[in-house]
């Protein structure tokens, strides 16, 4: 399976939409790499600390809000080219300032990846 190198991947994530909510804090990754089915998510770590996927959240552009856990080979989730969707943690505060996050997922047409973030929330 092809590699997709970190510098491509980090361009996934939108800058600057990593933000506290209320109950925890979301960010945004947009699809500029091409069509993929993702099959499950591994992992969200934040500043090092590993968070619970029962926590997280993924909202679709145009699908339901699904619990990350929940996704896997025989539930996937397409992401188009294009495609913007929203993590949205809850129970875990964001103190404003600089962050490191990285987000591991399974894509079909690739294999697992891993995500890394870094950027101020406000």
């Amino acid at each position: 399976m092809p590699a997709i190198p970190p510098v491509l991947l980090k361009k996934l994530y939108v800058k600057g939409s990593l933000r506290a909510e209320e109950d925890g804090f979301a960010l945004d990754l947009k699809n500029t790499i091409a069509p993929g089915t993702i099959q499950g998510f591994r992992g969200l770590e934040l500043d090092g600390a590993p968070v619970d996927l029962a926590q997280v959240t993924v909202v679709q552009p145009d699908g339901p809000a699904r619990p990350a856990g929940e996704i896997s080979a025989e539930a996937p989730i397409q992401f188009p080219l294009g495609a913007t969707f929203t993590l949205r943690v809850t129970g875990a505060s964001l103190k404003p300032g600089d962050h490191r996050l990285k987000i591991r997922v399974v894509v079909q047409e690739v294999g697992p990846l891993e995500i890394p973030v870094t950027d101020r929330a406000g």
